[in-house]
């Protein structure tokens, strides 16, 4: 069955009609659409964005006019597409499965809903997937929210209680804030009743994600100012872009060949941390002993006082050495942590590889998203990350660049979805003379940039998740 053509009025319609539903005040939402590209494509079956050779969000005019009747739900179906490039869910897996996507679905759909619930946005989500299916009714609010909310029942065990956290009614003018869900909850649940997911009248997705857009800086820059002002992030709650505590997460043993890898490469970072001395140890020091024949001018400090009273000058202090405890000053590791969304699968595995050596004091350790934040063997011992969602190697070398005394050796473990460093702080760090490293997983890749500056970058082995 051939597919019918665009014609150039249907093109020029839905693109008036994308710029009339984005909201006048965000200009950056304006120049997104200026500068990515839009294409009105039937190619995809909904919408998707793309980065190749240059951004383009990709609009199925069919799916936009029989599902998108008000300006507001063209905005969410759009909204929706650049969460998945804003949360990096197209490089959290290696393939997507199903269930993946449902989960993936789940949270966007309900930070749209949470950030954007007045009437004129209701409607869009709930059209395209049923109120009493499983897992459909996780994919729209219930019947009656935010006010009156009425969840379904005869769902399998926790579909309910996840659906009130994840569509919590409305007290006042307020929506309630219980603990939100993350991806990890929702795909727990989902995988806990796959066998009740039915093979044939599957729940309708948004977007196409393949490909990886998240390593275009242009997208990225401007959905973070979009969304700097935002009171709710989806998969984690954040207030004024601080720092925010998420999930906790359960240190994982790794395997032989990982422990092995990361060590290697640690000890190539173990550099001198000056005044900050913890313990002392017996070591051999210079003095002064007893008297000897043998001229000492510079170690004896009596030499001046004898001549000016007129005492012999046969015999000379001696210098000698004895073994007496003096302040250690560890060599130690300087590490950053990567905490952001798109590390979630391996923080667990990571945060046990790093644990031994902050137990020791041979590690000093810094998480970082889009803030760099100190980490202490308590809160990795606990699995606790702290960070605000986004991720940004600009706060790294930003954080680098301040601190004194100066670190020589750096290690950075990340999973490569950093993005690109702004110039001048690329020129500080060339200036600073750091030696960089960067350890990522298996199907990590890195912005080439950062890749550049770096003396080595260790692909570690498979890390299962």
């Amino acid at each position: 069955m051939s597919i019918r053509q665009i014609t150039q009025s249907e093109a020029t319609i839905l693109k008036n009609r994308l710029t009339r539903c984005l909201p006048s005040a965000r200009f950056e939402m304006e120049t997104l659409c200026r500068l990515a590209g839009i294409e009105v494509s039937r190619g995809v079956p909904t919408a998707a964005v793309e980065c190749k050779r240059r951004p383009r969000l990709l609009i199925n005019p069919d799916f936009v006019e029989k599902n998108c009747p008000r300006d507001e739900h063209l905005f969410l179906l759009v909204m929706h597409e650049l969460w998945h490039v804003l949360l990096a869910h197209t490089r959290m897996h290696p393939r997507m499965t199903p269930v993946q996507n449902i989960a993936f679905d789940a949270i966007i759909n309900a930070g749209l809903m949470a950030q954007f619930s007045q009437p004129e946005y209701m409607g869009f989500f709930d059209a395209i997937n049923p109120p009493d299916q499983f897992p459909h009714c996780l994919l729209r609010p219930p019947v009656g929210w935010p006010d009156e909310p009425v969840y379904p029942e005869g769902m399998p065990d926790g579909v309910t209680e996840m659906l009130m956290r994840l569509y919590p009614k409305r007290r006042g003018r307020l929506l309630s804030t219980p603990r939100l869900p993350m991806y990890e909850d929702v795909l727990a649940l989902l995988l806990r009743h796959a066998d009740k997911i039915p093979a044939s009248g599957q729940p309708m997705l948004l977007g196409d994600y393949e490909g990886d857009p998240i390593h275009d800086p242009l997208i990225k820059e401007m959905m973070q100012e979009v969304t700097k002002d935002w009171k709710y992030v989806p998969g984690m709650l954040r207030s004024g872009g601080g720092i925010n505590r998420r999930n906790k997460f359960e240190p994982t043993e790794a395997s032989e060949d990982v422990r092995r890898a990361f060590s290697v490469v640690l000890q190539k970072t173990l550099s001198k941390r000056h005044g900050r001395e913890e313990r002392t140890i017996r070591q051999p020091i210079a003095v002064i002993g007893g008297n000897g024949v043998i001229p000492n001018a510079n170690g004896d400090r009596m030499m001046y006082a004898r001549q000016a009273l007129g005492a012999p000058e046969t015999l000379w202090a001696q210098p000698t050495t004895i073994r007496a405890r003096a302040p250690h000053r560890p060599s130690r590791a300087f590490v950053y942590l990567d905490v952001s969304g798109s590390m979630n699968y391996i923080l667990a595995q990571c945060m046990y590889l790093l644990r031994p050596y902050l137990a020791r004091k041979q590690a000093e350790l810094y998480q970082f998203s889009t803030v760099v934040h100190p980490m202490k063997y308590a809160e990795i011992k606990e699995g606790q990350v702290s960070g605000t969602g986004g991720t940004d190697i600009n706060c790294v070398f930003n954080h680098l660049l301040e601190i004194s005394p100066r670190v020589d050796r750096v290690l950075i473990f990340t999973d490569g979805m950093v993005g690109t460093p702004r110039t001048d702080l690329v020129n500080g760090m060339e200036a600073y003379g750091a030696r960089l490293y960067v350890v990522l997983p298996n199907n990590g890749k890195l912005d080439p940039v950062v890749g550049q500056m770096a003396r080595a970058v260790v692909m570690l082995p498979a890390m299962v998740h």
